[in-house]
């Protein structure tokens, strides 16, 4: 595939759901993804999750685009990634936002995508190699890229209660499953989950 080829399945994959978000599609037009790949650039037009290493995928391109549709994001937005991985998904969401802080707890994978995102001057997203659980500031939207457990969900509850500002939007996605999407209102946490299914690498818990 090439970069219009698979621009046109993330959008017919979007419209599944109904009207795809263009400042998403403007987004993944505009930040190539060949960028944010060491290995197998061949494929990296290709939509489906590709290997990057230790363990870790870069993510289908049609799923991080549904995902990022479900954030609701603002240009005003202070954005938390959990799972830098490629750092491709936080570039996007440096495009769609005000203010992105992406961990990742692989060192390699930090220092890598650090490099990546100064070569291409993205200066509104910063990496650091850190724990999500020792975090302190709230945030207007969460997004973890790595698949939870059934026995994690009430650590991703207290997570949100505590990190997500009034009106704020977290999506984490199941290892296997639907993703989920909390939604803080009134101080309460609400809980839905899409009806698509999807399998993602697990979250490494400290």
């Amino acid at each position: 595939m090439n970069p219009s080829q698979m621009l046109e399945s993330v959008k017919n994959y979007l419209s599944l759901f109904g009207k795809p978000d263009k400042k998403i599609l403007q987004a993944i037009e505009k930040i190539d993804r060949k960028n944010f790949m060491v290995e197998n650039k061949e494929l990296a037009y290709e939509d489906r999750a590709i290997s990057i290493g230790y363990g870790q995928t870069i993510s289908q391109p049609s799923t991080v685009a549904r995902m990022l549709s479900l954030l609701e994001l603002k240009k005003t937005d202070e954005v938390l990634e959990i799972g830098t991985g490629s750092a491709w998904n936080a570039a996007l969401l440096g495009k769609l936002s005000k203010k992105v802080i992406t961990l990742e707890i692989v060192p390699e994978l930090a220092e890598k995508s650090e490099d990546k995102l100064k070569k291409l001057k993205i200066k509104n997203v910063e990496v650091k190699q850190k724990y999500f659980r020792n975090l302190k500031q709230k945030f207007d939207k969460v997004i973890f890229t790595a698949g939870i457990s059934i026995k994690q969900e009430k650590i991703l509850e207290n997570f949100a209660e505590n990190h997500l500002k009034e009106n704020g939007i977290l999506i984490c996605p199941y290892q296997s499953g639907p993703l989920i999407i909390l939604k803080k209102e009134n101080e309460k946490i609400k809980k839905t989950c899409t009806k698509e299914q999807y399998v993602f690498v697990p979250l490494i818990l400290d």
